[in-house]
Formats: C-alpha cells, structure tokens, sequence
C-alpha cells in the first residue's frame, strides 16, 4: 500500500507539473509576435512531446529562457 500512495503523489505532481509548463507554452504562444520562427517551432514541439510524456531537463531550462524572455514586458 505504501508504494501505491507514493505512485499517486508521484502522478499527481507529474500533472501539476504538466499543466504549469503548458501554462507557460500558452504564456508564450500568446506573445507570438516576440517569438523566433524557430521558438514558436520548438513551443509546438514541446507542447506535443508533453501530451505524449515528459520534457528533458533542456527543453525544460529552453522553456523557461523563452518564458522569461517573451513575458519579461508584461
């Protein structure tokens, strides 16, 4: 039982996480005009590969440098 209790917090912030990165992919794609052609490309590949599984520690470090970068003027 103890491990199964682990698997569900484990899931649960998988999603958590899931959600608050494509939060962030929205974030950006609504600041489409202060995208590069090739991170608006890189955003809806992401975006796919989270639906599908999860991201690697670089797509991850790429999202947050463009998030900063696009939202940084509101």
């Amino acid at each position: 039982k103890h491990w199964i209790k682990e698997w569900e917090l484990k899931a649960c912030k998988m999603k958590s996480l899931t959600s608050e990165r494509l939060q962030l992919i929205e974030d950006c794609e609504q600041r489409e005009s202060r995208l590069t052609p090739w991170e608006a490309s890189f955003l809806d590949s992401i975006k796919q590969r989270l639906t599908e599984g999860s991201l690697s520690e670089r797509q991850i470090e790429t999202l947050d440098r463009i998030w900063e970068r696009v939202t940084a003027r509101g």
